[in-house]
């Protein structure tokens, strides 16, 4: 996936994640990132690489053979988590959705990492890649690196992927998705509960081809399922026939945002025609501190 220019990242440096108290305890790295880490135990979570390795519990690894990380109260402040489709659907677009997921991953991380929180990407496709991106200019290239080097493959159940995925209490979390996931409409209370039991905001970033929302093309066409290339479909496009997918499009985008706000979760129409400093500035700025 393509990534982002430190330069333009840089111009990010004055915004920061708008996470709530009530989804966080102790005092945390927010309020005073000089103050070191609190003395009292949370508990264990599994290591991630780019984790602290000073706070690996060397005696669990002995009986265990598993690296597990200890958390302090001042750890549930400020947590990011990133959750990201990378199922061949967002592989489409003259600029491919997975390259605005891409952006929007790093944009996001940068932001948060430069407010002193930590940040945990998730690729959902494959669970076990998941990185906690470091602070400055190294978590920039860690980052980079990562989403390079990561596959576009498959299908993807959004709801299961989750439950499998994801960990730790509090914080914000951002699904970066374009939603063709069949089910995903029919499972939405379920992960509206999943992520209130972990005491999470959920923000839904729904990535879209500007192709998927403005079709200009008219006449025949034989369509191949991108995740799954052996289903194709024979098709003439018509005024009427467009206006027709252009209207359950648009009610389908009605229904997860209404879904959503009924959640009390986030919801945010990204297009990869729209500019990037106009989603980060303007359609995003609700996620943000004033």
């Amino acid at each position: 996936m393509q990534t982002i220019e430190l330069r333009e990242l840089e111009k990010l440096k004055t915004l920061r994640l708008n996470i709530g108290r009530s989804l966080s305890q102790g005092e945390g790295m927010r309020r005073s990132s000089a103050k070191g880490r609190s003395a009292e135990f949370s508990g264990y979570r599994e290591y991630i690489p780019g984790d602290d390795m000073r706070y690996v519990d060397w005696n669990a690894f002995a009986r265990f053979d598993k690296l597990f990380i200890k958390e302090f109260m001042e750890e549930k402040e400020g947590r990011v988590n990133i959750f990201l489709d990378t199922s061949l659907s967002m592989e489409f677009g003259q600029k491919l959705k997975s390259t605005l997921m891409a952006e929007l991953t790093e944009a996001i991380s940068y932001i948060a990492t430069s407010g002193k929180d930590m940040v945990y990407v998730t690729d959902l496709c494959d669970i076990k890649r998941s990185i906690r991106v470091a602070n400055g200019n190294l978590g920039v290239s860690q980052l980079k690196k990562w989403l390079t080097t990561t596959n576009i493959q498959g299908r993807v159940n959004l709801i299961q992927s989750l439950k499998k995925s994801i960990k730790g209490r509090g914080g914000i979390a951002f699904l970066i998705s374009d939603l063709m996931d069949e089910e995903f409409l029919d499972n939405e209370d379920e992960i509206i509960r999943l992520f209130e039991y972990h005491n999470m905001k959920l923000i839904i970033l729904h990535v879209l081809s500007k192709e998927e929302l403005n079709i200009e093309d008219v006449g025949a066409f034989q369509l191949v399922d991108a995740e799954d290339q052996s289903r194709d479909i024979k098709l003439t496009l018509d005024r009427n026939t467009v206006g027709e997918y252009q209207r359950a499009l648009e009610d389908y985008i009605r229904k997860v945002k209404e879904k959503a706000k009924a959640g009390g979760m986030g919801y945010v129409l990204c297009s990869t025609g729209d500019p990037l400093q106009e989603i980060l500035f303007i359609k995003l700025r609700e996620i943000y501190s004033i």
